[in-house]
């Protein structure tokens, strides 16, 4: 009886294929086999644009843009409404959202209600770019100094030795440091800020501690082992506490 049922889905499909006609069922085990794919690229139905999404390690990573230097989020699957799989940010904004079936709707800042996203084609996992020490002391020196200037006092920036596996991280917590500084603007709140300090520990987090901002962060985690830039900025707006 099996093989019976199996050959008429074999046939199916063959059919489906020969006439070039729609094949529900075919098309259902094709977003079937997609959804497996763990790294790829996914373009959105109404603008056209790509994103990279990454399920390979314990947390997803997505980069938003095609764009080198865009924030990598890291995102924790959580179970959807309905059925499927919710993909959440750090500070439980939803970005992505995976049906049973194959199909996947994306939440952007520019169309927080959803948007239709199709699998376009595999790809290479998100990892962080190789950086020296150099390259970390000199982003560190410009992070004091642009903060320096934009909140008008000094400000120290220290950070702890990282392994040199893990430089690419801790340069990576630096950039989202400065844009979680530009998220927050000019709020008084950040009128006592004084101090960053950028410490290692088992997983990522942050809190105020007086005049100082401490940020942890977890270099052999790689992306998901640094809080994003909306946590820091609500960290440093005192949403936290």
């Amino acid at each position: 009886m099996t093989r019976f049922i199996f050959a008429i889905l074999i046939a199916a499909l063959a059919a489906g294929a020969a006439s070039g006609m729609q094949n529900p069922l075919r098309d259902r085990l094709l977003r079937n086999e997609r959804a497996e794919e763990v790294t790829g690229w996914y373009q959105r139905a109404d603008t056209g644009e790509f994103f990279l999404f990454d399920r390979s390690g314990e947390a997803a990573l997505l980069r938003e843009r095609d764009d080198a230097n865009a924030e990598v989020l890291v995102l924790y699957p959580n179970r959807a409404p309905g059925g499927g799989t919710a993909f959440i940010t750090d500070t439980g904004r939803e970005v992505i959202r995976l049906t049973g079936l194959g199909g996947a709707t994306y939440f952007p800042a520019d169309a927080p209600n959803g948007v239709i996203v199709e699998f376009a084609s595999p790809s290479g996992a998100l990892t962080p770019a190789p950086r020296s020490p150099g390259e970390v002391r000199a982003l560190a020196e410009d992070l004091a100094r642009d903060l320096a200037h934009r909140l008008d006092r000094n400000i120290s920036v220290e950070y702890a030795p990282a392994p040199r596996a893990g430089l690419g991280v801790q340069y990576d917590a630096l950039r989202l440091i400065a844009h979680a500084f530009a998220i927050a603007g000019s709020d008084r709140r950040l009128r006592d800020v004084e101090q960053i300090n950028l410490v290692l520990g088992d997983q990522p987090s942050a809190h105020r501690d007086g005049d100082a901002l401490i940020v942890v962060i977890a270099p052999q985690l790689g992306y998901a082992g640094r809080p994003s830039s909306a946590y820091l900025a609500d960290v440093l707006l005192g949403a936290d506490s």
